[in-house]
Order: C-alpha cells, then structure tokens, then sequence
C-alpha cells in the first residue's frame, strides 16, 4: 500500500528576483559597505552592464528603480552619481507614499509624538549649557519670524535639531530627522493662517524652559503638547502647516 505524501505548506513561495533587482541589491550592498560612498560617480551603462554581466536594459531598469529610491541621481548633461543619502533624498518615495493616504498622518504624528517626547526627555538630562544657549539664540530668531511661514519654518528644523543632538543618542538623532522630513509632505505649503506659527512658538518656549529647568518629565509633556499642537493645524488646514 502506498504512503500518503505529507503535504508541506510554506508561509510564502519562493520569489525569483528579476536580472534588473539582483543589479539593485549589488549596487546597494556597494554603498552599505561603502564601496560607493555619497556623490561617487557610477560607470555608464555599458560598463556596468559589462561588469555585472548583464545587459544593458538590465542596468537601465535598475537605475530606474535606485533613482526612485533616491540612492541614485542624474547628472545635468549625462551620467549618474550616488545621491548624498540624506534623509530628504532617501525618504521621497516614502512621502509620496503618505501623501496618498491621510490615514496615515494621524499615525506619523503618533510616532513623532512618541519619538519626541524621549528626546526631549533625555535632552533634559543630558543638553550641554553652551547647547541650551544656542536654543536661546535661536527661539529669540524666532519671534520675528512669526509673519514668515518659510524663515519660521527653517528656524523650527534648528530648534528641533539642536534638541535631537542634545539627547546625545544618534540614532533617536536620525529618527528624528526623517520622521521630521516625512512630516514635511504634509505641510510643504507654508500655511498663512492667523496663530499657527504662534502656537507652536509658544510651544517651543514652554518646551526651552522645561529644558533649562532641568525638568525631564515637563520637557516630555512639552513635546508631545506640541506634537499634538501641529497635528491638530495640520488636519485643519489640510497637511498645509509649518511645525
């Protein structure tokens, strides 16, 4: 008599990477062992075509995809180039992903709101008095920035920087950073809207103090206040807002 075969069921079938995705992996393990480094010109398509032992509209396709990506950026006049791997550059996909689905800024600032409130904690702990000056300097910039959405804005991404480096942990640092950018989807139009940048000035103020009081929990609750602060004008005006 016959043995039954035992039937295995696996979780996910075995996907067959495209010629044009193996080109995207080789090149990405390049630049996270740093073979290729940020603004390292990449051969012409022939070449790397030869290299790889591929074909041309192999490379050509996976160029496509690694600019999308934001890994990989075209040169005026011919030739392609690793980007500066920023944050703004590699989380452009990502923004346009958000941008399509509101749902999902209630969760962005969710997660900011999270992310800030421990940086803030430990800035509180941690910030250097020659740092804490500078936030300062930078909040009294500020004020007179109220009428001006753009300048508002950019004095808003050194204040926050100078906090995400004061918590002394890089990579609360860098999720700071990129969920910042992401943020900026939202509120890429500087609104006009009468009290906004004056809310979150106020905010700023309330979270320095917390700061310079030494305070960790003050500065925690400081920050989720003005997660909140921004989230509420951002739905209002549609994802229009400056922080």
């Amino acid at each position: 008599m016959t043995e039954p075969v035992t039937r295995i069921e696996f979780d996910e079938p075995i996907v067959r990477e495209s010629v044009a995705e193996m080109v995207v992996r080789r090149i990405l393990d390049m630049v996270r062992t740093g073979v290729l480094k940020a603004g390292d010109p990449l051969p012409p398509e022939r070449d790397l075509a030869l290299s790889l032992n591929v074909s041309r509209p192999s490379v050509r396709e996976a160029m496509r995809g690694l600019t999308v990506l934001g890994v990989v950026r075209s040169r005026q006049g011919g030739g392609a180039h690793i980007s500066e791997l920023d944050a703004e550059a590699l989380l452009g996909p990502i923004q346009f992903f958000l941008s399509l689905q509101d749902m999902n800024i209630r969760e962005l600032y969710d997660a900011r709101s999270l992310i800030e409130s421990d940086v803030a904690r430990r800035a509180a702990e941690n910030i250097g008095a020659e740092e804490l000056g500078r936030l300062e300097a930078i909040l009294a910039a500020q004020a007179d920035t109220l009428d001006d959405p753009i300048a508002f804005r950019k004095s808003d991404y050194a204040f926050h920087e100078a906090i995400w480096i004061g918590s002394r942990n890089a990579f609360l640092k860098r999720i700071g950073q990129s969920l910042n950018v992401l943020g900026l989807e939202f509120r890429k139009r500087a609104s006009e809207t009468a009290g906004v940048l004056q809310r979150s000035y106020q905010d700023h103020r309330r979270l320095l103090d917390a700061l310079q009081a030494r305070d960790p929990e003050a500065a925690a609750r400081a920050a989720q206040q003005h997660m909140q602060t921004v989230f509420q004008s951002t739905i209002a005006q549609g994802g229009e807002e400056a922080e």
